[in-house]
């Protein structure tokens, strides 16, 4: 295996805390299951599109807010190609959002608290709707201005979104995913089974379906393979073990490769460094600016 680099892909200029995008098209790339490591506040409005969240589903309804979090694979599928398709979205580091947590309002600990929970969706309506996207778009037109003053205030229409953000969350009841079905539950199964050996012929035997049906499926419904999401998975899991001190080559046994070699390989194409690069780093983190 060769390429993985579509597991993580990073919207945000290096060196910059945030960013935003106003897209409206109808024929675009589909993309497939993917993360970031930032978070994506994505605002749905208009068009005929599913949105997944792993294993949760949701039909997206004009002024639906989604929260897509650091690490988990998410992908919006165009249903009808025939309607227009718009939607407006921001992205913010969760350094970002820790620099603009106050002692009253702590946005990171909202946004994970919810993440925990899955309440990955919001419908907001019209008024709420129409404030986001003004200030997407005036944070658009000035992207290119390097005015302190301008520059200024881009982080400001920031911080101001990620608490529009949280006081959504915590205002507002979550729409429910739709009920599972059967590759939600596969990739379910998948995710609370990270660690342990997972086959094809295992997942098709538990699920009663052909490996056949089960690559076939696991594609529509991910654009990626079965092999290529539990790469992933254990990939990220590995980095959550070397944050906690753990060392690459227990991180790798302990995450369910079978060997090192594979298991650099797979670090490698997701995160353009070694494994001993990363847990160094994890040590010895950089003093925040």
């Amino acid at each position: 295996m060769k390429d993985v680099n579509w597991i993580e892909t990073n919207d945000i200029l290096e060196g910059d805390d945030f960013g935003a995008a106003h897209r409206f098209n109808n024929e675009w790339f589909m993309p497939k299951f993917h993360m970031h490591p930032h978070y994506e506040f994505y605002l749905f409005l208009s068009g005929n599109v599913q949105i997944l969240i792993e294993d949760d589903s949701f039909d997206a309804r004009p002024m639906d807010l989604f929260i897509f979090p650091p690490g988990i694979q998410h992908r919006a599928h165009l249903v009808n190609t025939h309607k227009n398709y718009e939607r407006a979205y921001f992205y913010v580091t969760r350094q970002a959002l820790l620099n603009f947590c106050t002692e009253q309002i702590r946005l990171l600990d909202i946004l994970e608290n919810a993440v925990l929970k899955k309440e990955y969706c919001y419908h907001i309506g019209e008024e709420n709707g129409n404030e986001f996207l003004r200030m997407i778009d005036a944070y658009l037109k000035n992207e290119s201005s390097n005015d302190p003053y301008s520059r200024e205030m881009q982080r400001l229409r920031m911080n101001y979104l990620s608490l529009e953000v949280c006081r959504i969350i915590q205002g507002k009841d979550a729409v429910s995913a739709k009920q599972p079905d059967r590759i939600s539950e596969v990739i379910r199964y998948i995710n609370t089974h990270i660690t342990e050996p997972l086959s094809l012929d295992a997942l098709s035997e538990q699920f009663f379906i052909s490996k056949y049906t089960l690559l076939h499926d696991f594609k529509s419904y991910a654009n990626i393979s079965v092999y290529q999401y539990i790469l992933s998975k254990r990939v990220l899991y590995a980095q959550l073990l070397m944050q906690r001190g753990i060392s690459p080559g227990s991180a790798s046994k302990q995450s369910g490769f079978n060997d090192y070699a594979g298991f650099y390989r797979a670090f490698v194409s997701q995160n353009n460094i070694s494994p001993q690069t990363y847990y160094e780093q994890c040590r010895h983190p950089r003093t925040e600016k």
